[in-house]
């Protein structure tokens, strides 16, 4: 086996072995994951961020994403090892300092601390009169902070009437639950992007943002809510000496067996955190002029035709294995538009999401004779909202909170497994879920969107070559179903 991974060159390689050796046998090969470890921190920044790109796809959200049990016993071990390889770095003397402050001092500790919190019963009802502040640490992704988060500070604002509940995380969920007064933030930039050891160092932030939050406060004052956070590394860094206050969701293995999704085991899970049931479902809480900006454009598009009006996205959050192809983004506006619907179509985030959006309002206006309109936050402001608005395809270019008011104000909505899916089954708009690159079955089960709202997921099997015309078909069969269900 040692003279076998001395063959071993890329990330990729590696993985695989890793996989495979464990697969076949339970056997876990350190050498393997130590030489993925060296080249996720390699002193070339590009070695670092493409290896570290393939570490996190490949192996760490494969493994996340699989919702087993056994899996997450082997991503614990792999990235335990993994931080003790950064905190013997020069510079991972930071985490190193901040780890033995809390007796960490060793892998073995680290695996015994993440072991506990598996088998941590909650009891967070205990002193909720005492309680004045609750801190949430956000998933990272917006599409889990609507699924798994918003259902938690909704639950925790009705068990402490009396508390503050501070959202850590990036700073767009702010556009998601800032119209509740009830929630404040407090912005960490975790590096999605960033190598392995910048994505360790943001968790030097977070210990730092919450030190500074519950400074005034005395241990009953107090309380941590970790949903499986990427902020800790799904619960292996810590946050506080007071492990009682701190509560940890373990949603990669909780209701193993079942096949409900996120939002519901979330339920379930603070049901049993609280002994009491209290149905709790994804929701948003959208600010005031994000709802005002998005009713102007609906009532606009409204008034000049009596057409359904469908938002769609085709982001997927850097993961190309979320999609289809051009062929079928550009097919499926079309069809809409010829079909008789009015579309929103959200530009996306990033040079390659804006290229793809750019090459579908091509195509609609090649073929089709519909009438587009490419808003961004500026024309919002210089255009009145009585001015009737004769499109047929209106392209918007901003800010994911006027995006998600869009979304609530729509017949429709469809898109791939990524954040608008979350949104529309939180605003109780119907829903199209093409859902591609799932790694596991379970997978599709767990993110499927959970919510009042009808929805539809088209499951594209990564084992199949695609074919986008038999994709186009099951979504366009999906769309006049729901769309006679809403009528």
């Amino acid at each position: 086996m040692m003279n076998r991974a001395l063959d071993i060159a890329t990330p990729d390689e590696l993985i695989a072995e890793v996989l495979n050796e464990f697969r076949a046998t339970g056997n876990y090969q350190r050498q393997w994951v130590a030489r993925l470890a060296a080249l996720a921190t390699n002193d070339d920044p590009e070695v670092a961020v493409s290896a570290t790109a393939t570490f996190f796809a490949a192996l760490v959200e494969r493994l996340a994403d699989s919702f087993s049990p056994a899996d997450v016993s082997l991503y614990n071990r792999v990235f335990a090892q993994t931080i003790e390889h950064c905190r013997r770095l020069d510079k991972g003397q930071a985490i190193e300092a901040a780890l033995n402050r809390f007796g960490l001092r060793d892998e073995a500790a680290l695996l015994g601390r993440a072991q506990s919190l598996r088998h941590k019963k909650a009891a967070a009802g205990a002193h909720a009169l005492s309680v004045r502040r609750i801190i949430v640490l956000s998933r990272v992704t917006l599409g889990a902070d609507v699924a798994i988060t918003s259902v938690i500070m909704q639950r925790l604002k009705r068990e402490f009437a009396n508390a503050e509940i501070t959202l850590v995380g990036g700073r767009k969920a702010v556009e998601l639950f800032g119209g509740d007064a009830r929630i404040a933030f407090k912005e960490i930039d975790y590096r999605r992007s960033g190598t392995t050891l910048e994505r360790l160092l943001s968790w030097l932030a977070v210990l730092e943002a919450t030190k500074e939050l519950i400074a005034d406060l005395s241990p009953v004052e107090w309380l941590i809510v970790d949903p499986d956070s990427r902020l800790t590394q799904l619960g292996l860094l810590p946050l506080t000496e007071y492990e009682e206050n701190y509560f940890f969701f373990p949603s990669r293995e909780y209701g193993a067996m079942t096949s409900n999704a996120l939002g519901q085991l979330t339920a379930a899970w603070l049901d049993e955190m609280f002994a009491a049931p209290s149905p709790t479902a994804p929701s948003l809480s959208l600010r005031r002029e994000d709802i005002a900006a998005a009713g102007g454009l609906t009532k606009r598009l409204r008034q000049t035709s009596a057409r359904p009006l469908i938002t769609v996205n085709f982001g997927v959050g850097e993961n190309p294995a979320k999609r289809v192809n051009d062929e079928f983004e550009q097919s499926l506006v079309v069809q809409l538009i010829q079909q008789g619907a009015t579309v929103i179509l959200d530009k996306g985030a990033g040079t390659d999401e804006t290229r793809r959006a750019d090459a579908v309002i091509a195509c609609a206006r090649r073929m089709t004779v519909a009438n587009v309109a490419e808003l961004t936050e500026k024309h919002l402001a210089e255009v009145s909202n009585d001015q009737a608005l004769n499109a047929e395809l209106l392209v918007w270019d901003g800010r994911i909170g006027v995006l998600a008011a869009l979304i609530a104000q729509s017949d429709l909505y469809i898109g791939y497994d990524s954040a608008g899916q979350h949104i529309a089954a939180a605003v109780g708009t119907p829903c199209i879920d093409v859902f591609a690159g799932y790694s596991s079955l379970r997978m599709l089960d767990r993110w499927r969107p959970a919510a009042s709202a009808a929805s539809h997921l088209i499951a594209v099997d990564p084992s199949r070559a695609v074919d986008p015309n038999e994709i186009l078909s099951a979504t366009l069969a999906a769309i006049r179903q729901r769309l006679e269900t809403v009528g």
